[in-house]
């Protein structure tokens, strides 16, 4: 949540050493903000649920006009993204989503039909959901990339390498996340005050959307440094819904102020970090960082 007043605030001016320790406050804020402005970075901007994910209220022909608002951002500030589909989310009027999204040069790639949580499905119904998902979007797919949703791999470890070998077999290469976070959940509030028509309450979570999406990036940018030693190239995971159609703007302003630059999933991928195969038996999913760092752990 938006913190409540200011560190700057309700202090007593007259007091020295209170005018002191709010000069130190103010320092280690500029040092933050000095910090977070000189990033060299790299980023490649994914977007999972296409053509449209949780958007309770809006229409077929809102869907659209949100679309493609969000595609003449990324056109705006030069970013060629990957978007994995979910067959399940097209419908007949939808379906210009992913012909102006092809049209476009994006990346497309399989996303399942049915967006199950792997926890709780066998292996033969999730990969015959990845086939369904092909069979479905077949004549928009551009990439042989596939996302596990919800990043779940496997709660044992027989479903984990049944599909992981199954995915090997049929060319898929998996999309990995590096830049994990919680703007679902921001968007799942931001949609419920659009749909009340709550412009208020959809401003001040769009703020606090803005501002976790920076400390996620910042965060992992630090784990990743931690593990390796060095910069890497980040992969973030992003939904096609209302929040980011309507802010995304303001997001890839923000990476670009900070020193990030944006590149494609496929340079991303080059990167030796996401060429681990070892995988975590968890009913969880996991960035590639976490996962990494959670391996490193336990092999101490």
């Amino acid at each position: 949540m938006r913190p409540q007043g200011s560190i700057f605030d309700h202090e007593d001016l007259n007091d020295p050493w209170l005018v002191y320790q709010l000069s130190m406050k103010k320092l280690s804020f500029l040092l933050l903000f000095v910090t977070a402005q000189t990033i060299a970075q790299e980023v490649a901007i994914t977007f999972d649920d296409l053509p449209f994910g949780y958007s309770a209220g809006y229409s077929e022909e809102q869907k659209v006009t949100a679309m493609d608002q969000l595609l003449m951002t990324l056109d705006k500030h030069g970013v060629t993204a990957t978007m994995l589909i979910t067959s399940s989310n097209i419908s007949e009027e939808n379906k210009v989503i992913l012909d102006r999204v092809k049209e476009a040069g994006h990346q497309t790639g399989n996303h399942s039909h049915r967006h199950f949580n792997f926890n709780n499905v066998s292996a033969k119904r999730y990969m015959l959901d990845i086939d369904s998902c092909q069979i479905l979007a077949r004549q928009w797919f551009n990439s042989n990339y596939f996302r596990y949703p919800m990043l779940r791999r496997g709660n044992t470890s027989a479903k984990r390498d049944s599909v992981y070998a199954f995915l090997k077999k049929a060319g898929y290469i998996i999309a990995p996340v590096s830049i994990d976070n919680n703007e679902w959940i921001y968007n799942r509030d931001y949609s419920k005050a659009k749909r009340n028509g709550n412009t208020a309450e959809m401003k001040k979570i769009a703020s606090e959307y803005l501002k976790h999406m920076q400390e996620v990036s910042l965060s992992y940018h630090s784990k990743a440094r931690n593990l390796t030693g060095r910069d890497v190239k980040h992969v973030l995971l992003l939904h096609a819904n209302p929040i980011n159609c309507d802010y995304l703007d303001e997001l890839l302003t923000w990476y670009k102020s900070a020193g990030w630059s944006f590149i494609s999933l496929d340079e991303a991928l080059k990167d030796p970090i996401y060429q681990s195969n070892e995988d975590l038996v968890s009913d969880h999913g996991w960035s590639q960082i976490d996962k990494l760092v959670k391996i490193s752990k336990e092999n101490k």
